[in-house]
């Protein structure tokens, strides 16, 4: 017996922001464990390099202290804070290229599994790191810069570069998704910038909605051990910091893959409203793929 071709779970949608992030809620619901465990185990070896970099650091507090600076907080501590700050940004980048990798097959009809994806992601690292490097640098470069401002200074520049930042990002999305789905190399970012340009306030709204629902859900989680010590119930006594880190790395675990996952699906939104991927489904479906 034959088996059955793959049914698409691509469907057209009016509201590209609000659409995205609601198929992101569905998958993550259905398929929490794929994208989860997946996403974990790229996000482990971060985190560990993270504590290593900050533990050297510390072990050489006066040599780094000297070489990064000597006013204010600029100096170890504005160091590892800009250094956290990359490692999650590659991070993001890395398990956007994760979700893209599982969800794009995923909303074709396949079952992808975790180890498949992750073997794409490992054989595309090069060049995940290559265009991180030249598309993150900007907002990279931007929070060096305030933080080595006064704080006045600080809260006027943010009025004028957080909307800069936000425009930065959303040219930026797609790059993750057109890595892994396109074979496309470094002209991806291109390919990422000509997708995001036909429908730009839209994809200007999404970074905004994401950063917005990703704080908010991060505060929410970050905050379940104080809340759950004012019920008078439970109290963590000298545990409480380790109680709290392990919180917000739980945060982090599930709102940057809901994040991810709700850009590859904006990837296929945009691809649909600007080059028909849809009526090109149905059509392979119908007549075959044409060649």
């Amino acid at each position: 017996m034959d088996t059955p071709a793959p049914v698409p779970r691509v469907r057209r949608s009016d509201r590209l922001v609000i659409g995205a992030i609601d198929v992101a809620s569905h998958v993550f619901q259905h398929r929490a464990r794929q994208v989860l465990l997946g996403s974990a185990l790229l996000m482990l070896p971060m985190v560990a390099l993270h504590l290593l970099l900050t533990v050297l650091a510390f072990d050489h507090y006066e040599r780094f202290d000297g070489l990064l600076g000597d006013r204010g907080y600029i100096g170890v501590e504005t160091g590892l804070v800009m250094l956290g700050l990359a490692i999650q940004s590659l991070t993001a980048h890395i398990i956007g290229a994760y979700t893209a990798a599982y969800l794009v097959p995923y909303q074709m009809g396949a079952e992808p599994t975790i180890a498949a994806c992750l073997r794409r992601v490992l054989r595309k690292l090069p060049l995940l790191l290559l265009t991180w490097s030249l598309t993150h640098w900007p907002p990279l470069l931007v929070l060096w810069g305030l933080a080595n401002g006064a704080s006045a200074e600080t809260l006027g520049a943010l009025w004028i570069l957080a909307p800069l930042m936000a425009m930065v990002g959303a040219a930026t999305l797609l790059v993750a998704p057109v890595v892994m789905t396109e074979q496309r190399g470094v002209r991806s970012i291109g390919r990422a910038w000509k997708l995001t340009r036909v429908r730009f306030g839209a994809a200007f709204s999404f970074v905004i909605a994401c950063a917005v629902l990703g704080s908010m859900l991060s505060a929410f989680i970050a905050f379940l051990p104080p809340l759950a010590e004012s019920t008078g119930f439970i109290t963590f006594g000298s545990l409480g910091w380790m109680v709290q880190g392990v919180t917000t790395q739980m945060a982090v675990l599930i709102v940057v893959p809901f994040v991810a996952i709700a850009t590859s699906q904006m990837y296929l939104h945009l691809r649909v409203h600007a080059e028909g991927l849809d009526i090109v489904i149905a059509a392979d479906r119908a007549f075959g793929a044409s060649s």
